[in-house]
């Protein structure tokens, strides 16, 4: 079992990122485990964010009013050309 630290709210446009390790849903809060930091979302944002457990995500709060928070995928860095 996992012992939470108190979960990080994101301000307007701060932006998580890092491995999505384990989702929680813990009292109606959904607790997203990015990296090493503990995350406190939604609860309606699991069945998203679900799939993309094991993936590099970024995750970003905004001050819109029906998209609170926008996530993406991120692919692996390639190297620029010489």
């Amino acid at each position: 079992m996992i012992t939470l630290s108190e979960p990080r709210r994101l301000s307007a446009y701060e932006e998580g990122v890092g491995d999505l390790r384990e989702l929680i849903n813990q009292d109606g809060i959904l607790i997203a485990l990015i990296g090493k930091v503990h995350l406190a979302l939604p609860a309606n944002m699991e069945h998203s964010l679900r799939p993309l457990v094991g993936q590099k995500v970024a995750i970003l709060r905004t001050d819109l009013p029906h998209r609170e928070y926008i996530f993406r995928v991120l692919s692996q860095e390639v190297e620029p050309s010489k």
